[in-house]
Formats: structure tokens, sequence, C-alpha cells
């Protein structure tokens, strides 16, 4: 009887989670529909910058 508990608190925890995390996210996706319909991610590091610091820091040829 006490596996039967066990597994049934387990998948009790599973799906709530699962549940506050979908319920999460619409709410995120409701907020960026409503207030921000035309927001692009930034590209923060352009590929110039990411090969100058792959030279300086890993490859080290660059003083």
């Amino acid at each position: 009887m006490n596996t039967y508990l066990i597994v049934a608190f387990v998948l009790l925890g599973i799906t709530s989670v699962l549940i506050f995390g979908v319920l999460f996210f619409s709410i995120l996706k409701y907020i960026k529909k409503k207030y921000y319909p035309t927001w692009k991610f930034p590209d923060y590091v352009s590929v110039g910058y990411a090969e100058y610091l792959y030279h300086k820091f890993i490859k080290r040829d660059l003083k």
C-alpha cells in the first residue's frame, strides 16, 4: 500500500510541476503578445567579437 502512495505522490508532483510550467509560460506569452508585439531578441555577441575572444583567450595568438 505504501508503494502505491509514493507512486501517486510522485505522479501528482510531476503533473503539478507541468501544469504550473504551462500556466507560467502561457502568462509570459500573453504578456509578450500584449505589451511587446515587435520585440526581437538582440544579438549580444557578434560573430567578429566571438572570433576575437576565441583568438585572445583560447588560441592565445593575439597579443
